[in-house]
């Protein structure tokens, strides 16, 4: 019989399956309102309404181009467009991924013979479970276009948001703001006590509280998210591996035999099942190099 998974802290809230089942389901797109406004710090008349859930592929370029996959992404009452991102795994290229997803999608909704003036903002909203800007001590990070001597922002259309879920302080969970509260909530630092105290002061967290009962009670994305899981556990531990092998003195030929343990791992996940999509959440290997690897070892593998 399938383990079920407890609605304790062991539950991680980052894992792609129940991510998108909690923030990018129609029928519950008023938690997604809450957190994009929350995360955005918007009140009053700036306050989003409503939201249309998007198509998550963006189009390649070209035939040969790279094809983009974002984890959730809709359009706002306004037009905007606004992208969420969970990143588990550190990236040392989170920012320019990041912003390659922004480029995309925001030139993405420009359609042919259509006039610049249309184009509408675009807001890329990252969760990462790493640190990826030693340089802060605060955990949110928003970027926009600005003058270098004045700091006058040339055009509100870009908006980048970076979240490192490690760094948040909670001190008196009764005293967070809306922003920090999602933050709290998505946070491994928060226990199931204190989510209990910021669902008795935010409905929307309570609501997502009665979402988690509702997804441990469903078969169907318990064994999802245990794939998942079991995903990343192994690529976190072949990663570990490849840290120690450095560590060792493996330095020689560095280059040649990251990408060679590269190959590996894909192969491993491949022969144990995986498909394409979830080897490339876990790794942000592109998919299109994930189908490569397979096709070169002439062996059938689950798409």
């Amino acid at each position: 019989m399938f383990k079920e998974v407890p609605m304790t802290r062991e539950l991680n809230r980052l894992n792609d399956v129940f991510f998108k089942y909690l923030l990018g389901d129609e029928k519950k797109k008023s938690l997604t309102l809450s957190f994009i406004n929350g995360i955005l710090n918007r009140t009053g008349n700036d306050l989003f309404t409503d939201l249309e859930f998007l198509d998550k592929e963006l189009t390649p370029i070209t035939e040969a181009g790279k094809v983009s996959v974002l984890d959730i992404r809709a359009r706002m009452n306004d037009g905007s467009q606004v992208n969420i991102e969970v990143q588990v795994c550190k990236d040392p290229d989170m920012a320019r991924r990041s912003l390659y997803y922004w480029a995309r999608m925001y030139s993405g909704a420009l359609h042919k013979g259509a006039p610049c003036r249309s184009l509408m903002p675009a807001i890329s909203i990252n969760l990462m479970d790493f640190n990826a800007f030693e340089q802060y001590t605060t955990c949110h990070h928003s970027y926009h276009v600005h003058n270098d001597e004045t700091h006058d922002i040339l055009i509100g259309d870009l908006e980048m948001h970076f979240i490192e879920l490690e760094k948040i302080r909670i001190g008196d969970i009764r005293k967070l703001r809306k922003s920090e509260q999602w933050i709290a909530y998505f946070s491994h630092q928060c226990s199931d006590e204190q989510r209990e105290v910021l669902a008795m002061s935010e409905p929307a967290i309570k609501e997502a509280m009665n979402c988690e009962m509702h997804f441990t009670q469903d078969e169907k994305l318990r064994r999802k998210y245990e794939i998942q899981e079991k995903a990343r556990r192994d690529y976190i531990s072949m990663m570990y591996n490849i840290e120690k092998g450095r560590e060792e003195g493996l330095e020689e030929g560095r280059k040649e035999g990251q990408e060679q343990e590269r190959h590996r791992i894909v192969l491993s996940m491949l022969q144990k099942g995986f498909p394409y999509e979830t080897i490339s959440q876990i790794t942000g290997i592109p998919a299109e190099e994930i189908a490569a690897i397979a096709q070169s070892q002439a062996r059938p593998i689950k798409e």
